[in-house]
């Protein structure tokens, strides 16, 4: 059963109509939960008819013990993998979409030298991504972590999106952000979108 956890869903797709997407095209989602980030952003980038496109969602389930917020102690939230069974039985309906039982961190490692695409008949290394939508440990800490991810692995032009960013203290976010091109275009209560074009690299 996919369903949200959040709120401005319409953002993503709204800012994933503008951007332009080269012919092979790399999501991603930290924190995948009940799937419907990961079915907003899929939609919208099939929608614009992309060539070759596969959609990474990360998330370790298992009802995991861990410090959610900056001011929180760690501890055990709904997250069981009956859950994601659940949402895996409708999102694996898309053919574009792969998913890593794994913690972010140890996706970053994994993943720092691309995801393996086939193409034509061949694998080929692709290591850009053109949104990134940053759902997982709500901790400034761990945000700035997939940050430093982001940065070495973005396409030109490209969209990184904080879900419950008044969470965060995002001095360090916005200064590692503004760093490498990246510029707020849109925010809301919940959803904080960067966009990233050509001209401000």
């Amino acid at each position: 059963m996919i369903a949200g956890d959040s709120l401005e869903y319409e953002f993503i797709t709204e800012e994933i109509q503008k951007l332009k997407l080269n012919d092979i095209v790399l999501t991603c989602e930290i924190g995948l939960r009940r799937g419907f980030g990961s079915k907003t952003i899929m939609d919208a980038v099939i929608s614009k008819g992309t060539v070759y496109y596969r959609h990474i969602a990360v998330d370790p389930y298992g009802n995991l013990n861990y410090q959610h917020y900056d001011d929180g102690v760690p501890t055990t939230a709904d997250y069981t993998d009956y859950m994601k069974v659940e949402t895996l039985i409708d999102l694996h309906k898309y053919t574009q979409f792969a998913f890593f039982e794994f913690p972010d961190t140890y996706f970053f490692e994994v993943m720092k030298n691309g995801y393996p695409l086939s193409i034509n008949g061949k694998t080929y290394l692709h290591d850009k991504y053109s949104v990134i939508h940053l759902d997982g440990p709500h901790t400034t800490l761990a945000l700035n972590q997939q940050i430093q991810f982001c940065m070495r692995n973005m396409e030109d032009e490209s969209l990184i999106i904080i879900d419950d960013h008044q969470t965060f203290n995002m001095t360090t976010i916005n200064w590692s952000l503004q760093k490498i091109g990246f510029k707020e275009v849109r925010r809301g209560d919940r959803k904080l979108i960067y966009k990233r074009h050509d001209e401000n690299i």
